[in-house]
């Protein structure tokens, strides 16, 4: 096979790791000396996959200069079943190993929704190798959903201390007539146009049976609720950008889940807050990488250019 030698186009790999094979996407060149200009690492909602960043990684080709890496993460698109139950930090651990295969020593982390947790568990954790974050839809759990998972996280960690998983039951039911997949198309045929919710449906019917597989052998991922991201959130020291839609506010307030509340506690969880912006409708959705790409891109290519702005100043000055 012949490589392209365009600097920007597409490419994908796999990466193993101590949880098993991680799926990327790239595009963009390269990173340069001191990893200037920042390539800015994306982390996808659940139950979604790297196609969640397929109109940004566009724009980013579209600015013709800086690296995009998209991750699957473990059990979602083309990443592998973890070998074991894990934690969101474990997985990200993983994420950082894919870096380093890649060459990368520092970047800008970006996450949608569960993907925040991995780029804040990097930049809390990993402050010489995170230079910011970029949240989209940033929610914290409510306490009553924070003490069901944590809960539940005990109870399985106690089964687990004896080294034999026992399985764990699964809601999604399998339907002989295979209405079990239309069901899930029809969950955002309101909201989505026809070809992203078949993508959407796609990447989630992926999701459900990777996840009936892995429960089946007794394998957990932490669930969201159970991620300490008040402590996260406070160990981060990097700039943070928050980028919410309007619309994606609107529709979790609506079904109960008071994301304006809980975003607002959350970002009172950082030592500095948050550069927060709101992207107003149309799009501005829960899906609004992909229905606001351009909006959504060009706020997160200020924001790295602020970034090396200020790393370029203060390395002159002998500050770092």
């Amino acid at each position: 096979m012949v490589e392209s030698t365009d600097p920007f186009a597409f490419r994908r790999g796999l990466v193993p790791t101590k949880l098993g094979v991680v799926h990327y996407t790239a595009v963009g060149p390269t990173v340069g000396p001191n990893d200037k200009p920042l390539p800015i690492v994306g982390f996808h909602m659940s139950p979604r996959s790297v196609d969640e960043y397929k109109e940004i990684m566009q724009e980013c080709c579209a600015g013709g200069k800086r690296l995009f890496i998209a991750m699957d993460e473990f059990g979602y698109g083309n990443s592998d079943n973890p070998l074991k139950s894990c934690t969101l930090d474990d997985v990200a651990d993983c994420f950082l190993h894919v870096l380093d295969d890649l060459g990368v020593s520092k970047c800008v982390a970006a996450g949608s929704l569960m993907g925040c947790y991995f780029a804040l568990s990097l930049a809390a954790r990993y402050p010489d190798r995170i230079s910011g974050v970029v949240c989209t839809n940033l929610y914290h759990f409510q306490l009553a959903a924070q003490v069901k998972a944590l809960k539940e996280e005990a109870v399985r960690m106690y089964n687990e201390a004896d080294d034999k998983p026992t399985p764990i039951e699964d809601s999604w039911e399998l339907k002989d007539d295979g209405s079990h997949i239309n069901d899930i198309f029809g969950k955002r045929s309101t909201w989505l146009s026809t070809e992203l919710n078949t993508r959407a449906t796609l990447d989630n019917l992926n999701y459900l049976v990777k996840r009936r597989e892995r429960y089946a052998q007794g394998i957990h991922i932490q669930d969201g609720g159970a991620f300490l991201l008040q402590d996260t959130c406070a160990a981060v020291k990097c700039p943070v950008q928050c980028i919410n839609g309007a619309s994606a506010i609107q529709f979790f307030d609506t079904i109960g889940m008071e994301m304006t509340q809980q975003f607002e506690e959350a970002i009172g969880f950082f030592p500095t807050k948050p550069d927060v912006k709101v992207l107003e409708p149309p799009g501005s959705s829960i899906n609004m990488l992909n229905e606001n790409a351009k909006e959504w891109y060009t706020l997160v290519e200020s924001f790295c250019q602020a970034i090396e702005n200020e790393y370029f100043t203060n390395s002159r000055l002998g500050w770092l």
